[in-house]
């Protein structure tokens, strides 16, 4: 090949270095390359030998002379008529010609490469297109650290001992693991060879459609990316596309990955639309001909489950009082395995509001609503930091803080009994809520805590220590057996009911068919549609009540209504008391209410409470789904081992 065609090569890369040259400049960074600096050379060696590694992982030189005559992408920045110019032209026409086949030598530390050896031959096939560069390579160990980029890095060499992929990054502790399990191995399985390729070549071209559609101005490196991408999507999906796909499919999430990169990312909605907008929503919804097709989704059997009764009473209550207004469409027995085309039947059958109805169902709800955005998605749950579904979920501490009022007046010892369901968001704020209520009537009172999750049989611990009133689960259905909310042992040892939280499902439910009647193009009730709206209603809202027994005592029934009156007008709030830790910090001295942030993401227990929150390896089975996706702490959770691509 003529030296006129290297020469052409040399020229455009300079104009490249020039232009990225002055770009750094503007922008106050460094416009050469990287110096690795010679104290890195004194760390721990280890010879990793000859690889190909990817070419955009080169960053900077061992020789400090050498970083001027680069921009910060190795391209050249010294003159045509220089001696660099002339080695430079000649290297690109061997290239031309015969190819470059020796591999530079270099150091990768912290997962960047430093040239020792081969500076231009990087320069070169990097202008020239080249994704991958032979190299012989030395690995430097960092010193051992506390600093997040060190630890990133010590998880990033646990995961390249399985899979032997360079150029994946994450900006938090935990991402190897999780791009592990979601690719579906164990977290020391190691990968095959063939999917080893199939990754780097799949990985390449999510990267390149990344930041051609500006990724670089996200704040999230494609490895971040990628993880928020497999929310949506599956690994199969991920390992089957082309990088026309990656693009399409990066366009479709592109707001949720904005939304990941904001501080705050979810707008909470406390209590439904004024007394005006809903006079208005309503004349709407009477004068409108529009039918609206809604469906929902119930992951159990209504005659089974005690949390599906709740919810498929909510959707009678919804057909009832819109009746001509809505069609719905309802589908019990919703496997998380199936729930994508259950979901997308729905959808095809006209569906355009739909209601999946347990957390077990959101990751198939979040995949089929990208592929919709027509139509709206809300999933029952709390705090999804996603904009194509919405989330929703009750202030159950509210009614818990009365019934814990109701326990300490009736309990003569002080010591009453209490069963948590999950240790998940918002319920350390229901224990604590109740323990407050119980002190609020009884100074003596001390609550026993046990958990449903957690082997063992509880109820009778509590009978075994003379504690006659326990606060069980939510009472939610007409179940015998089920359980009971408040309780006290009867002479038998049976369980008579005294108060429970209720659920009205079916407020939440008409408010949200009402809005989108009186206009279907709107996200409903979304008061910030810029950022993920979660629905996190109260006893004002009607959506969360409390039943109570009429056999109470006369000023307990008394009381009972003056704090659900209080809670309802925001006269009463449960948090705003002096409060102490079981450690025995003080978390408020009863100047101010808790935010919405402190309450909801609570995690501990006040000092009333004898008892712990469980660790994640104690839970039974049943419970780790929901605590993986809900749970006190989820990001330090293990992920959970996919067995299947």
């Amino acid at each position: 090949m003529p030296n006129a065609e290297a020469l052409q090569y040399y020229q455009t890369a300079l104009k490249q270095g020039q232009r990225e040259y002055k770009n750094c400049v503007h922008r106050g960074f460094s416009p050469n390359i990287q110096s690795l600096g010679a104290d890195k050379l004194q760390l721990s060696q280890v010879k990793l030998g000859v690889m190909d590694i990817p070419i955009h992982l080169v960053v900077g030189s061992t020789q400090d002379a050498r970083c001027n005559s680069f921009s910060p992408g190795f391209y050249p920045l010294l003159g045509a008529d220089t001696e660099f110019a002339t080695k430079w032209i000649s290297l690109c026409s061997y290239q031309l010609g015969e190819g470059i086949h020796d591999p530079i030598k270099c150091y990768e530390y912290l997962g960047r490469f430093y040239v020792q050896e081969g500076n231009k031959r990087v320069s070169v096939l990097k202008s020239m297109g080249s994704t991958t560069i032979h190299a012989d390579v030395i690995r430097l160990m960092p010193e051992k650290s506390d600093d997040i980029t060190t630890q990133i890095y010590l998880e990033f060499l646990e995961f390249y001992r399985h899979s032997k992929c360079w150029g994946l990054h994450f900006s938090d502790l935990g991402g190897y693991a999780k791009l592990q399990a979601a690719l579906g191995f164990a977290k020391d399985e190691d990968w095959p060879e063939e999917l080893q390729r199939k990754f780097r070549n799949r990985y390449f071209s999510f990267r390149t459609s990344f930041y051609r559609l500006g990724g670089d101005s996200l704040g999230l490196t494609s490895g971040d990316a990628l993880l928020r991408w497999l929310e949506f999507y599956s690994a199969q999906d991920f390992l089957s596309m082309v990088e026309g796909e990656y693009r399409k499919t990066l366009a479709a999430v592109w707001k949720e990955l904005c939304l990941h990169t904001e501080t705050e990312p979810i707008a909470v909605s406390l209590a439904p639309a004024s007394e005006g907008e809903e006079k208005k929503s309503v004349m709407s919804t009477l004068l409108g001909k529009k039918k609206l097709r809604v469906a929902f989704l119930f992951q159990n059997d209504p005659a089974t489950s005690g949390w599906t009764a709740a919810h498929d009473r909510g959707r009678e209550y919804l057909e009832q009082t819109l009746k001509d207004s809505v069609s719905v469409a309802c589908y019990y027995n919703v496997s998380p395995q199936e729930a994508e085309s259950v979901i997308s039947e729905a959808v095809s059958d006209g569906a355009e509001l739909i209601f999946t109805t347990a957390v077990g169902l959101i990751d198939a709800t979040l995949r089929v609503a990208v592929k919709y955005p027509k139509v709206r998605f809300m999933n029952c749950s709390i705090d999804q930091p996603y904009l194509n579904v919405k989330a929703y979920y009750c202030r159950v501490y509210e009614a818990k803080f009365i019934t814990g009022a109701i326990a300490g007046a009736l309990s003569k010892t002080g010591r009453i009994g209490y069963v948590g369901s999950y240790p998940i968001l918002g319920v350390p704020a229901s224990i604590n809520a109740f323990a407050l209520g119980a002190a609020l009537t009884n100074p003596d009172a001390r609550i026993d805590l046990r958990w449903y999750c957690l082997p063992g049989d509880y109820m009778a611990q509590f009978r075994e220590q003379g504690i006659p009133l326990v606060s069980d689960r939510d009472y939610i259905s007409e179940q015998p057996g089920g359980p009971q909310g408040l309780a006290r042992f009867g002479p038998d040892g049976e369980l008579i009911q005294l108060a429970s939280p209720s659920w009205h499902w079916g407020e939440f439910y008409v408010r949200m068919v009402r809005e989108m009647l009186r206009d279907p193009k709107t996200i409903p009730l979304a008061e910030d549609a810029s950022r993920a709206i979660n629905y996190w209603w109260g006893m004002n809202s009607g959506v969360v009540g409390l039943r109570f027994s009429p056999d109470l005592p006369e000023g307990t029934r008394a009381l009972i209504q003056i704090l659900q009156q209080g809670i309802r007008e925001g006269t009463i709030l449960p948090f705003q008391r002096t409060i102490r830790t079981q450690g025995g910090s003080l978390v408020n001295d009863g100047s101010r209410n808790l935010t919405m942030e402190e309450i909801l993401k609570m995690d501990w227990l006040c000092d009333r409470v004898d008892g712990r929150l469980p660790a994640f390896d104690e839970l039974l089975p049943v419970a780790r789904p929901t605590v993986r996706r809900l749970g006190i702490g989820r990001d330090s959770i293990p992920p959970e081992e996919a067995k299947e691509l």
